[in-house]
Parts: structure tokens; sequence; C-alpha cells
């Protein structure tokens, strides 16, 4: 079989194709200590069987080998096969032509067995593994028991059995049993909603092997195959128990929240890895397409390993400094308005003792040298990598440059190295990696005042002061009447979508008339509630002068601003309305204080526009939707598409519906503006007995602050076409308060009561059990468009190249800069690479089409856009 490496396992060598050895973890589990009781899995002897001789590939420890011993790392294509098998039969030759090694063969229940063996003959001949994936309704995001059972035993150990039982298909086919099947919403690694699961696939497993088949069996995860979790606290460890050919492959899907970006693939990886059983991505999205699309790039990228240098300097005094940098691949480079990234990990002992420093420069295409902000060692985090940005608007963003240097000239990248001091025994290990040049959008003015013609919207909240627009000095002049004043501006608006470090500025005069040794200010914002920064002293001002107040300090909720609790949110201020100026300790008069020059930037993280931040529309479950304490027990049941919705018994008198997984829903956003529900419902006519029948919708904000009902509909006011589907539509925005918390809402839901009282204890009975339906629950608003992030350069010593054009630019000190280059300097593996098999080739459908990778069937050169990621790109499957 083919095996698709990548060029960076030229240098880190053969280690990279190690396996992890043969199942240690497992000690000594038996698969009979996880047996169901009772058994079912039974041998029928009369059936075709594979040879116990054939060959098959095989798993050791977190590898996947061929059947001669040679390590596979799956790279291929997901083929929609079963949907029109005389044309996708095509796609076989021409996926193999991309130097793919696998095809995910996509098979239905009704899949003729002919069609699967000629799909199988090609596959063979190109000298590709197959991926065998069952797919159907009934499987796919289903936790049907009695549905995943009947696949096993009626279609693949009886349907297609006579097919993929030959033994010349042996070597080459692997088996994914059920594509996506598993319970949905879990997402908890310890979570027990995972019994059933693992069950049935233990069930599963003995029916394969008894069935005489040893080839590797495919595990895809539930929740639609992104759930990885269901893998962890030991379950993988479980399922291997209870193979006796310990021969399994652990299958997740490469969509949604979960999987975002490559940091998240590796992260879930790793975890899986970690169970020492193989994994592969054997589905993912990207280009746009789903609710959260994920970034496909970066996906295929991270699968190809991730690589770093790594630096163990000989410190032979308290003077060395050692500088590396490498030319960057599109020089020369304008860092003009960039932000300039770059990854570093170091031993402990370096953080312990916090005296090395660290810091970035640059070099133009005439060797003049510019350096950034100086970093010392204890500022970095122990045992990980430590990402730093430095965000470079004009010369004076530097640390220091040359007055020749060229910001719009340069040639290379470096880090220095200093021991700045520390004791020679402080040693160990220094990686760097990911050195990236992007384009910054650079602070944007959100709020400025200069007092040129009136105070605008300013006011004095509470306190005792006066304030007037001083024409002359073009300021806000404010008279106190005590020691301190308070400031209000309360037109601030929504400034939602700024980073956290939001900087602020004002001009001060405090006549000279006062004694200011005692004076304080402090800015304060109103996001969800009231928050001030850390207090500035009296030695920030000077009496009869202008002085310029400028602080990024984040806002500590504390009572004492020094110390924060570190899982306070210290963001200010990204959603607030109101902003203020609290200005005290003053003594000695009463003259007019001048403000001037307020201002508030920021850093836009997202641009927003108007879309959907929930769509609940119940095909594929309740999606956490159940009955909320508050009322009588009922059901909840999500049925051909429709929320179910009943009291258990007639005699109560309200139903409270509520989402208990609102957390989950990483687009919903209380505080957005416009803000709108919609819903679709339907009440049977057997309610329309009930004159005074409500039905509410609430919301509670995250502080607890605010219980708001923002829609009542009442029978006694003809609100309800009883029997009728009812079109609903709320503008929640208007209805809630302006102090309404954003975050989470502790409670969101609604209420069906059969009297206006709407209690739980109601005197007037419902009289019914008629489940109340609900065809869709719709929340609209703003919802963030993803930043495409242009990079200019870019070197994460993915290429063999990185790693050559690194150099020692120079030393100081006792080092010496050949031995450096040639003994200390190596490379560093930061994640292993990873199998992947990408969804899909051809014949999505009309909303998912730029899923498709060619625009002709058969023709591997007639690439998408996508097309070109996955086969050319960068960690593709031609091993760029």
């Amino acid at each position: 079989m083919k095996n698709t490496l990548h060029t960076i396992a030229l240098l880190t060598g053969a280690a990279i194709l190690q396996g992890c050895g043969g199942g240690s973890m497992l000690g000594t589990s038996d698969a009979e200590d996880y047996k169901l009781t009772p058994d079912v899995v039974t041998e029928d002897l009369t059936k075709s069987r594979p040879s116990e001789s054939a060959p098959f590939a095989y798993t050791e420890g977190t590898g996947i080998y061929t059947p001669q011993g040679n390590q596979l790392l799956l790279r291929g294509i997901n083929v929609q096969f079963a949907e029109d098998p005389l044309t996708q039969i095509d796609a076989i030759d021409a996926i193999a032509a991309t130097g793919a090694n696998v095809v995910r063969l996509q098979l239905f229940l009704d899949t003729a067995p002919a069609n699967l063996e000629a799909a199988l003959n090609k596959i063979v001949e190109n000298d590709m593994a197959a991926v065998l994936s069952l797919h159907d309704d009934s499987l796919e995001c289903s936790d049907d028991g009695e549905a995943f059972l009947d696949a096993v035993n009626d279609i693949w150990l009886n349907e297609f059995l006579n097919v993929i039982a030959q033994d010349r298909f042996q070597p080459f086919i692997m088996i994914n049993i059920a594509d996506g099947w598993g319970p949905e919403m879990i997402f908890d690694g310890y979570s027990t909603g995972y019994r059933t699961y693992i069950d049935n696939y233990k069930t599963a497993i003995r029916a394969f092997r008894k069935a005489g088949f040893r080839v590797p069996l495919v595990i895809d995860a539930p929740g639609c195959g992104a759930d990885y979790h269901a893998f962890v606290s030991g379950r993988a460890l479980e399922l291997m128990a209870a193979d006796e050919e310990k021969n399994l492959i652990l299958s997740v899907h490469g969509y949604g929240n979960h999987w975002k970006r490559g940091t998240d693939a590796v992260a879930a990886i790793e975890q899986l890895t970690a169970q020492d059983v193989p994994v592969v991505m054997s589905e993912f999205g990207g280009s746009g397409i789903g609710e959260f699309p994920v970034r496909h790039k970066e996906l295929i990228e991270k699968g190809a390993g991730d690589y770093a240098a790594n630096l163990t300097i000989p410190w032979g005094s308290d003077a060395d400094k050692a500088a590396i940098n490498i030319a960057l691949e599109n020089a020369p480079v304008d860092v003009t308005n960039t932000d300039i990234f770059f990854d570093i990990k170091v031993d402990d002992a370096y953080v312990d003792d916090g005296t090395l420093g660290v810091q970035v420069y640059l070099r133009d295409v005439n060797d003049e040298y510019a350096n950034l902000a100086w970093l010392g060692a204890w500022s970095f985090e122990k045992e990980k990598w430590n990402t730093i940005k430095h965000t470079v608007n004009s010369k004076a963003d530097f640390g220091w440059a040359s007055d020749a240097f060229d910001i719009t000239q340069v040639a290379t990248i470096g880090i220095e190295l200093v021991a700045n001091g520390k004791p020679l025994e402080v040693a160990g290990a220094i990686a760097i990696d990911g050195f990236k040049i992007i384009e910054g959008t650079g602070p944007v003015e959100l709020v400025n005042d200069d007092f040129t013609d009136d105070i605008n919207d300013w006011v004095v909240p509470w306190g005792d002061a006066t304030i007037t627009h001083d024409a002359g000095a073009g300021a806000l002049a404010v008279t106190p009447n005590g020691a301190e004043f308070v400031l209000q501006l309360n037109s601030l608006g929504d400034l939602k979508g700024f980073t956290p470090e939001t900087p602020i500025t004002v001009s001060v005069l405090i006549p000279a008339d006062y004694d200011s040794s005692n004076a304080y200010f402090t800015f304060f914002s109103n996001e969800g509630e009231w928050k001030s920064t850390a207090y500035v002293g009296a030695d920030q001002f000077t009496a009869g002068e202008w002085s310029e107040i400028t602080l990024t300090t984040p806002v500590y909720t504390e009572d004492d601003p020094a110390t924060p609790d570190e899982n306070e949110d210290k963001s200010f201020p990204t959603s607030a309305s109101s902003v203020g100026i609290q200005l005290g300790g003053l003594s000695g008069s009463n003259a007019p204080v001048l403000i001037d020059n307020f201002m508030i930037s920021g850093i836009v993280l997202n641009d927003y526009v108007e879309g959907i931040q929930y769509n609940g529309d119940f095909n594929d479950g309740e999606d956490g939707w159940g009955v909320l304490s508050w009322g009588n027990s009922g059901n909840v049941v999500a049925d051909s598409g429709n929320l179910t919705m009943a009291l258990t018994t007639a005699t109560d008198s309200r139903l409270t519906i509520s989402k208990t997984t609102w957390n989950q829903v990483p687009l919903l956003d209380v505080t957005s503006d416009p803000f709108v529900i919609k819903m679709r419902m339907m009440i049977p006519e057997s309610y329309a007995g009930l004159t005074d029948m409500l039905f509410q919708v609430f919301m509670q904000d995250s502080g607890w602050g605010n219980h708001t009902n923002i829609l009542t509909l009442n029978a006694s006011e003809g609100d309800f076409l009883f029997g009728e589907w009812m079109d609903i539509e709320i503008d929640a925005r208007a209805a809630l308060p302006d102090a309404f918390a954003g975050g989470t809402p502790q409670h969101f839901g609604f209420d069906f009561c059969s009297d206006a009282d709407c209690l739980t204890d109601g005197t007037t009975p419902m009289g019914t059990v008629d489940p109340i339906l609900l065809d869709y629950f719709i929340v609209e608003g703003l919802v963030p468009v993803e930043k495409v992030e242009v990079i200019l350069d870019q070197i994460d010593f993915f290429y063999l190249s990185h790693f050559e054009n690194l150099m020692i630019d120079y030393v100081e000190g006792s080092l010496d800069a050949d031995t450096l280059q040639e003994t200390f300097l190596a490379a560093e593996q930061r994640s292993a690479p990873y199998s992947w098999i990408a969804w899909s080739w051809y014949g999505n459908i009309q909303e998912e089409m730029d899923w498709d990778m060619t625009l002709t069937i058969d023709d591997p050169e007639a690439l998408t856009e996508r097309g070109e990621d996955i086969v050319n790109g960068k960690g593709g499957l031609k091993g760029n």
C-alpha cells in the first residue's frame, strides 16, 4: 500500500513511524470482564468467513500497520458511493491519482453486494486501503440500539458477508460499523450516558470476531461522530479489552465547534492516543459550510505533525548571549501596522530563576537591526507553549532600532536569548516556533470627546457637582462641592467585539488652588454590573498642569482591585452602555476641574452580521429541552421533527419547558441588538376550554438579577388558535431591561399554565395530557463574521527548509556559534501526525457543494478550491 508521509520525516527520522508497543496499557484486562449478560453473540459456521491464514492490516499501540508490518498513516478521501454507484465508482481511479492511500466508501443498507464488490476491486487495483462505512438515517446521530445491532447482523454479517469475507479483500479492508452512531449532546468525558453505546459496540465487536473477521474495526464516536469524549476515561481500553484481536481504530468526525481549529483537533486526538489506541479523523468539514465551519487547512496541516526548533545552550558565563534567525520567505516584508507572533517553551529551571531574557529582533535588507519588547523568563508558563504577540504600528513600537532601520524592508526575524546574569546551573532546552507576521487591524477609536463645542451626553449621576462647557479651554468644567465628583457618559453604545484590554485616555487639569496630594482617579463602566479599573494615585497629577491618564488595566470586580480573583471577568468594557470617571481626594478649593480629550480605543475582534444564533428544529432529538421543576412533571420527546410536550397528569396545571444546554450554544448573545425569538407551535383543540390559559416565554439573566417574561399570551384575550399552528415572533431585545446581564442565561424557556396565576398548584387543572407541538425555536441576532487572517510571512518549521535556513546569527560571552549550530540546534515534535480522510470527493447537495473536491468526478486535475487545499496544499495528499 502507499504510505503518504510528510517531508519533515526526513529530518525527524523513523521515530515518527514507530508504534507505541503491544497494548501495554491494557494490563491484564480480559474481554470476559466486560461481557454483557447474557452474551447475545452466536456463531454460524455455515456462513462465509475469511480464512484464518488470510493477511490483514493490524493495529499496535497507536499505530496502524499493513500486513507486511509497515506503519500506515491514513491519507484519503470519502466517496459517496451508495448514492450513485455507477457514477461514483469512477471516483476511485481519480482519488488514487491524488496520492491518497485510502478510500472511505459510503454504503447504504440497500447497497447491492455486487456494487460493493466492484468498488473493492477498483480500490485493490489501486493498492489503496478501503474503509467500508455503513450509513443510514437510523444510525447516524442516533442511539437506536436495535437499529445498530440489526445493521451488524442483517447487513454486515448477512447481506455484505459473501463479499467482505473474501480472502483477497482482507489485507485491504477496515470495517466502519456504523457512521456517526451513538448519543448526542453529551460532550463530557465523565458522563455515564455512554453506557449503552459502549455495550452495543462490545456486542458488535464480538459478532465480527466470531464471524471470523480479524481486520480493523473502525468505531465512530457518538454525537454524529464528533464527541470524542466517549472514548476517554478508560472507555477506549474497555472496547479494546472486549476485542480478542485487539484490532480497533477510533474514528472521529471533524465538524462543529469542538473541531474548529487545528489546535482543537490536536488536543482531542492527543487525549485519544493517550488511551494507546489508534485514531483516524474519518471525515472533516470546512470551506465555510455548516453552523460552525472548521478550518480544514489547519486540520490537514496539523495532521502532518507539528514541529519546532530546539536549542540547548551550554552556558559558560552569566554574560552569554545567543541570537538565532531565519530569512523570511516573502522578504522583504513591510511590518508597518502588523502583528508579529512567536511561540516559545523553556525549561522550568529558567522560569523558576526568572532571569533569562528573550526578545524578538528583525533585520532589514541592509542588515540594520531593531528589537521588540524584552521578555523575562519569569513571565512564561511552565511546561507549555507560550504564544507571544507584538503589535507594530510604526518604528516607535520597537524597543530599540537603529536610525537607518527600514521598517518597510524587513528580511529576517530572530530571537535573542540573553543570560542576563543568571547562574550557570540554570539551563535546559529552549524551543521556538510559529514566527508569523499578519496584517494588523490597529486600534479603532470608539469614543473621542474633545469638548470643542459642547459636553455631549455627560452627566453627574450622583454626588454634588456642576458641569458646564468651558468654551475658552475647549473642555468640560466640573465644579465639585466636596472632595470628589463623578461623571458619566450614557451614550457609549455597544462595544461588543473589542479586546478586553481597552485603552482609555483622558486629560485632567486640577487647578493649582487645590491640594492634590491625596488625589485619586478611576474609570468605571456598567457592563452587566458596575465595574471599575485599578486606581491611579496622586503621583500621576501635578496641580496647575494638564495630566494625561491612560489605563489599559483590566477591570477587577474584587473589593480590592489590586488582588483580583483570576476567575473573575477582567474585560473593560466589551458590552457597556455607560462609562464614567471618578476623581476624589481633593481639598483646599472648589475651582472648576477641567476634563478634555476623553478617548476609548480598542481592537475589533469580529465584524457582526445579522444571522441565526440558535436553530432548534428537533429533527435529531430534544437538543437539551426538557421539563423544568418550576412546573408539574411532564414528558418532552422529539418526534417527527417536532418537540412534543405534555403534563404527566391531567389534573396538574403548569408545564414549564427549558433548554438546559444553552451553555453549549456559543453564538447565543442576549445583549445582541437585534435579538429576536421565532417559534412555531400547535396547542391541540382539547385545550380550548381553558379560557384563562397562559403561555409565557421567560429569561433569567446570568447574574440572577433579572427574571423577565418577554412574552405573555392569554386565551382570555384571544391570543390562541387552538388546534392550529401558530407562528410567534418576539422582539426580545425590546422586552429585556437595560440591566439584563450578558452571558449564558440561568433560565431561558417557556410556560403553559391552565389559569392566569400560572402557579404550580393552580386551582384549574389542565384537563388533558395531549402533547403540545413545537416545530422550531429559533434565536436571531448578531453573529460574528470570522476574521480572515492575512499572513504576510510565516516560519513554522513545517518544511525541511525552515530548519535548514535557521542560523546562529551571533553570540557573545563564552559561546561559539559554529558549535551551537552543529551540535545544539535540533528539531522537536510538538504533536504527532494523525490519520485523516477528507469529506468528500464529489456529489454533495447544493447547499454543501463547496465540500466537493473536483468539478468532474473522474478528473483528478479538475480540482475545486477545497480540492486544491486537500490535494496540493500544505500537509495535503501530495505531501507538501
